[in-house]
């Protein structure tokens, strides 16, 4: 793997990373706002779930290169070859 490739793969790295905390703290603020709004829980569940269906895809592409990669198709298609 050459440089500019290892580079790549930790900028990849670090936005999920980044996306994953960013997920964490607002979904504690909004299950707080929501419980603390009427004492229930009522909404906050909809939204971490949207979202983390979002955070599932992006770890999803970050460490399998992605479901439909045409990358790592290119290289089972090479291996198949020799």
């Amino acid at each position: 793997m050459t440089e500019k490739e290892l580079r790549e793969k930790a900028e990849k790295n670090i936005g999920f990373r980044h996306h994953l905390i960013i997920y964490i703290v607002v979904c504690i603020g909004l299950f707080a706002f929501d419980y603390f709004d009427d004492k229930h829980l009522t909404w906050a569940y909809f939204t971490a779930l949207g979202w983390g269906v979002g955070i599932f895809s992006h770890y999803i592409s970050i460490k399998s290169g992605g479901i439909f990669s045409v990358e790592k198709e290119m290289q089972r298609l090479r291996k198949s070859e020799d």
